[in-house]
C-alpha cells in the first residue's frame, strides 16, 4: 500500500492505494484485484493486478451457438473478441476514472489498463490497471501500463500462480 498527499479543489487530501483497491473490488466485473503500487517507482501513480470476472465474456456460449449454426470459429473471430474485451475494459476504465475524479475532486486523475494474459478458453483475462494522480501524457501512461503488464506476464504476478 502507498499513500499520496495531494492538493485538490478543496485543499490537501490523502489517498491510499487500499482505498482505490477497495473501489475496484466493489465492481462485479473485476475479480481478484491486487494492489501492486509499491512495486513501481513512480510518483503519484497506483497500479493494480486485476482479473476480469469469468462470466463477462464466455466463449463457450458463442461456440455452442456457432455449433448449432454449423459454423467453425476461425482465428479472425478471436481478434474481434479481443477487441470487444479491450472496448469493454476501456468503458470500465472511463467509468472508474470519472468516479474517482468526482470522489477525490481531482481533475488530473487518469486511468489506463493493459491486458497481459488471456487463457485459451477466453474466460480468464488478467490486466494491469493504472491510476495516475498527476498531469501525464497518455503515451507515458500507456508505456507504463505495458511495462508493468509485461513484468506481470513473465512471472512477477504471484497472485495468480
Amino acid at each position: 500500500m502507498i499513500e499520496l498527499s495531494l492538493k485538490n479543489r478543496k485543499g490537501e487530501i490523502h489517498v491510499n492505494s487500499k482505498e482505490v483497491k477497495d473501489i475496484l473490488g466493489l465492481r462485479s466485473d473485476f475479480e481478484n484485484v491486487q494492489d501492486i503500487s509499491n512495486t513501481i517507482n513512480q510518483e503519484n501513480i497506483m497500479v493494480y493486478d486485476c482479473q476480469l470476472a469469468e462470466d463477462i465474456f464466455d466463449i463457450q456460449d458463442i461456440e455452442e451457438i456457432l455449433e448449432e449454426l454449423g459454423e467453425d470459429i476461425d482465428e479472425s473471430y478471436f481478434n474481434v473478441l479481443f477487441e470487444d474485451i479491450r472496448a469493454y475494459l476501456k468503458d470500465a476504465t472511463d467509468e472508474i476514472e470519472a468516479e474517482l475524479q468526482d470522489m477525490y475532486l481531482f481533475d488530473n486523475l487518469r486511468c489506463f489498463f493493459d491486458v497481459y494474459n488471456i487463457d485459451e478458453t477466453f474466460t480468464d483475462f488478467k490486466f494491469v490497471f493504472v491510476v495516475c494522480f498527476k498531469d501525464i501524457k497518455i503515451s507515458s501512461l500507456t508505456n507504463l501500463a505495458k511495462i508493468v503488464s509485461k513484468r506481470q506476464l513473465i512471472g512477477a504476478s504471484k497472485f495468480y500462480s
